[in-house]
């Protein structure tokens, strides 16, 4: 019983964030009750205890320069995170990935680039997070800003089936675009749990091993 609340919260991602901002609340409201909300790292603006590497944050010139290198850097670095770092993921390091969109020297440039980047930038990224919460915001703030353009061009070309999802994710666009169709019924039309999904993947395996090593021929086109 134990085991299996473990792999559905493992497996179903939605009720992990569910969990996950269930322990922020806990966590938020156990260190405000031992005082963490009164501390001088909770000030917001310029302070005298304000200081990013060695510099006294005491005016709003001070303040508002930081904040606003806080904010670019922030969105720069998410945006050319979420492009770079799944391209190397799944292009460079990925062995099922054949071709590549650069000569090798020009991909091993860009990783390399990139590496120098990540490491200078978390220098001051270190830096801002002990440095205020009004820092710690902002940052969160670029954050979710970015990372909802970058996330909803992830997933431009994708539909919502969790049948096809647990079979393999697999399938050419025509049939990603018939299956748009065929997710926008209501769930209550079709038989839920494993059954269904049992049916379905078996469904699409013996559809792709009908003769297996012959390739059928292209389907006449539409006049």
């Amino acid at each position: 019983m134990a085991c299996g609340c473990v792999d559905k919260l493992f497996d179903d991602k939605r009720l992990a964030v569910c969990i996950l901002m269930t322990w922020l609340v806990i966590v938020v409201v156990l260190f405000k009750d031992i005082g963490l909300l009164d501390t001088k790292f909770m000030t917001v603006g310029p302070s005298t205890t304000a200081v990013f590497m060695g510099i006294t944050l005491d005016t709003w010139y001070k303040w508002n320069m930081v904040a606003t290198f806080t904010f670019i850097n922030t969105s720069i670095n998410d945006f050319m995170s979420d492009a770079i770092s799944p391209w190397i993921l799944n292009t460079i390091t990925d062995h099922k990935t054949k071709y590549l969109p650069y000569s090798k020297w020009t991909c091993l440039w860009i990783t390399q680039m990139w590496s120098v980047y990540c490491n200078i930038m978390s220098v001051f990224g270190l830096f801002l997070a002990m440095t205020q919460v009004d820092f710690v915001m902002i940052r969160m703030i670029a954050d979710l800003t970015v990372n909802m353009y970058t996330n909803l061009k992830f997933m431009r070309n994708k539909v919502t089936s969790s049948e096809r999802y647990h079979c393999g994710n697999s399938g050419s666009m025509e049939e990603l675009h018939e299956l748009s169709v065929f997710t926008d019924e209501p769930s209550s039309s079709r038989e839920s749990g494993e059954t269904d999904r049992s049916i379905f993947c078996i469904e699409e395996e013996a559809e792709a091993g009908k003769v297996k090593g012959h390739i059928p021929p292209p389907a006449p086109k539409k006049v």
